[in-house]
């Protein structure tokens, strides 16, 4: 089960997750979607969520509000907060792995197959949380954009594209023309053999690029 609020980005892990031979669900947009499908019976293998990336009061807790209904069931967390907060708060919550969303999907591959055989995936910060010398196993994302020719712009814009952004939203934050975003747009899907955003999105996210928020 994916959660998670950017809908593209899910597509694009799920469209990963399934070449791989995982049963992925159509990703849920919301915390509450996510729990009235639990409610109904739902059993899913695993849940991979960024609760960041939801608009909550602070007492929400959702990754403890996803566990009530399946404590058992592995999470992890996918998330570009990785702050000691956000680790901690994982950490308190069950959460079996917690790493950044802007990992190389080889990356989240090894920590959903680390999970599925019982172990923890956190980064090296969250070792003092848990009070050991070492951290759980870290999993550590390619270089963003390796093996292709890409200018920095191009891969600001991926990021972007990554992140679901329209050319025109990507304009306004690049502060550049939406002719420019759509220049530079088509040079990138050229250089990785893209033929959609789609394409392109799940491009991205397998070479390590991280959505810009």
């Amino acid at each position: 089960m994916l959660v998670d609020h950017d809908q593209l980005f899910s597509a694009a892990l799920a469209a990963l997750l399934e070449e791989k031979g995982l049963e992925v669900d159509p990703p849920i947009p919301s915390i509450d979607a996510a729990l009235e499908i639990l409610q109904g019976g739902a059993e899913p293998a695993m849940i991979i969520t960024d609760p960041a990336g939801f608009e909550l009061d602070a007492d929400s807790q959702p990754l403890r509000r996803l566990r009530e209904y399946l404590p058992d069931i592995p999470l992890l967390v996918l998330s570009s907060d990785l702050s000691q907060t956000a680790l901690a708060e994982s950490l308190s919550a069950g959460a079996h792995g917690h790493i950044s969303k802007g990992a190389s999907f080889n990356a989240v591959w090894r920590a959903v197959r680390l999970i599925q055989q019982g172990q923890a995936v956190y980064p090296a910060a969250a070792a003092h949380i848990m009070g050991q010398s070492a951290a759980a196993p870290a999993v550590e994302g390619a270089a963003a954009g390796e093996n292709a020719d890409l200018s920095p712009r191009e891969m600001q814009i991926l990021a972007c594209v990554l992140s679901g952004h329209s050319n025109k939203a990507i304009a306004r934050r690049l502060t550049i023309t939406e002719s420019t975003v759509k220049m530079h747009f088509k040079n990138a899907m050229r250089k990785i053999n893209a033929t959609n955003r789609t394409q392109a999105a799940i491009w991205a996210m397998e070479h390590g690029i991280a959505p810009m928020a």
